[in-house]
């Protein structure tokens, strides 16, 4: 699975990211599970950690621009805040593309990590919804 919910320690919902998007059911369950926790109805924060996620194709940042217009549509945020953690120069490109075409609903803070010194954490961005 290229997404992993992990809901042990709600409201704080951390979503790990393996490898590379093998097929368009991937990219839809990370999708529907999200709108899961919408439809909960419960305030909560993600923490996406991409340390070992592979290269999707760019056609994947277009789909998540249009699901985050989709969430705009709901009357109540239930996301608060998100915290993406990553260690490549690429996906960080591709996080401030998708948020430079469509806003990002609540307040988003990337963390770039040096993956050979998990001690080295450095705020690198904070984009406003």
């Amino acid at each position: 699975m290229w997404a992993n919910y992990d809901y042990k320690n709600f409201p704080i919902v951390l979503v790990n990211f393996t490898n590379k998007i093998e097929t368009k059911e991937e990219f839809n369950t990370f999708l529907k599970k999200w709108i899961l926790l919408y439809k909960d109805k419960k305030d909560f924060t993600f923490i996406f950690d991409t340390l070992d996620v592979g290269i999707p194709k760019i056609s994947y940042c277009y789909k998540m621009t249009k699901f985050i217009h989709t969430l705009k549509q709901f009357k109540h945020q239930y996301l608060q805040k998100s915290l993406i953690i990553v260690s490549n120069t690429y996906i960080k490109y591709l996080l401030n593309l998708i948020f430079r075409i469509q806003k990002p609903v609540a307040p988003v803070y990337i963390y770039n990590i040096n993956k050979e010194d998990n001690n080295n954490i450095k705020v690198d961005t904070k984009m406003e919804a």
